[in-house]
């Protein structure tokens, strides 16, 4: 089995002190000579290759600590594998534990083709999935300045792992940290520096491996029923190809923020809000969507207790309504989902023109609305299509 390997950064391929990404050559290099010789024992029937041709040009090595990395890096990624997803049966991209979870929020929409209805005109039958870890790969033996491996670290077992995880074939982008494999767009970093980082609060894992793997079929994605339909069909790729070309280029006209919720200080008789003046400078700033982190169930500081829609967040979700700004709302908390009319806190939202999106995470709400508002450029999409796309599950990323 062919897979390649893609690195971006992050902590598994940082060397140093204070620790900093290698370029993706230098870290390939280091792989051939020192890891791969122990892969070739452990993987008998995995070949590993290192695809070192995805530039971020923000950065002199090309590659980037995950704290920095903008959305269209998600459409760099996305080409890479597209473009060379007929020469491998499966891939593993390595990335900074920071934004994991946006990439793997993003990522699924960009390899994936549909319509404004919600239907899939072309889906993955490969396996990309994506890893990092708290410990580096490598470090510089004292003295000599020479690389050597940091073999009993958690970027040994999670790229180990993630290998081993792309050779099951599951046909969908997922995460593979600390012996569990999650789909990618449910994950959430819980931990800041344990090795277990990450979790999947609303939905199950897809896979877990201790001595062997245990495989959760039930939870996966199914296969496309006809090749016309995945992106084995060669027409197929080149046109979502094109589409996340076209993706990269259109990507920053459609800037999404979030907003949490927090005790902010209002006034409801004087008609001011914090919280109002931030939605507005937000808009102000250029934002064409909002999503609201909200408290629980979904509900959001209105700015005026017993009249919600006389509150000053309520007059400012109005004003950016009408300037074209989508209005989402995720919750906060890790697990659980939006039901904004449990109580009248959250109720008004609705009034104001914020759409509901369930379980989802807040960084995948914020990549998928971002992918779709690009998309309702290139398909001429109505705002209300790309509402109903919002609240459709599409990759399995809704429940």
């Amino acid at each position: 089995m062919k897979i390649a390997v893609i690195n971006t950064g992050g902590t598994l391929s940082c060397v140093g002190d204070p620790l900093a990404p290698m370029s993706a050559k230098d870290f390939a290099q280091a792989c051939e000579k020192h890891l791969d010789p122990l892969l070739r024992q452990k993987f008998a029937d995995i070949q590993v290759s290192y695809l070192t041709g995805v530039p971020f040009s923000a950065s002199k090595n090309q590659t980037l600590d995950s704290t920095d990395l903008q959305p269209t890096a998600w459409c760099l990624m996305a080409q890479a594998l597209l473009t060379h997803y007929a020469d491998f049966d499966g891939f593993v991209l390595l990335q900074g534990t920071d934004t994991l979870d946006f990439t793997g929020g993003a990522l699924p929409f960009l390899l994936a083709g549909f319509d404004s209805t919600g239907e899939i005109t072309a889906a993955l039958t490969k396996p990309v999935v994506i890893t990092g870890s708290m410990l580096p790969m490598f470090y510089q033996e004292e003295g000599k300045g020479e690389l050597a491996l940091n073999f009993n670290t958690d970027a040994f077992q999670n790229l180990c792992g993630a290998l081993a995880a792309a050779s099951l074939g599951i046909p969908e982008v997922s995460v593979y940290f600390h012996h569990h494999l999650y789909r990618s767009s449910r994950v959430v970093k819980t931990h800041t520096s344990d090795v277990n980082a990450f979790s999947s609060p609303n939905y199950p894992p897809l896979a877990k491996y201790a001595a062997d793997w245990s495989l959760y079929t039930e939870g996966w994605l199914p296969a496309p029923l006809r090749a016309s339909t995945s992106l084995d069909d060669p027409k197929q790729r080149a046109e979502q190809l094109k589409r996340v070309t076209q993706l990269h280029a259109d990507l920053d006209l459609f800037p999404v923020m979030l907003l949490n919720a927090f005790p902010a200080p209002y006034s409801a008789s004087q008609g001011k809000a914090l919280l109002a003046d931030l939605v507005d400078a937000m808009v102000q700033a250029g934002a064409r969507g909002i999503v609201l982190q909200s408290y629980g169930a979904g509900n959001f500081p209105s700015g005026n207790p017993d009249a919600p829609t006389e509150g000053a967040v309520y007059q400012a979700f109005l004003r950016a309504r009408a300037q074209g700004v989508y209005l989402v709302n995720s919750t906060r908390v890790p697990a659980g989902a939006v039901k904004m009319e449990t109580y009248a806190a959250g109720a008004w939202l609705r009034l104001a023109g914020v759409i509901s999106v369930g379980d989802m995470t807040p960084m995948t709400a914020m990549a998928k609305l971002m992918i779709l508002m690009a998309l309702a450029k290139q398909q001429a999409w109505t705002p209300e299509e790309v509402e109903r796309l919002m609240q459709t599950s599409l990759c399995g990323e809704l429940g």
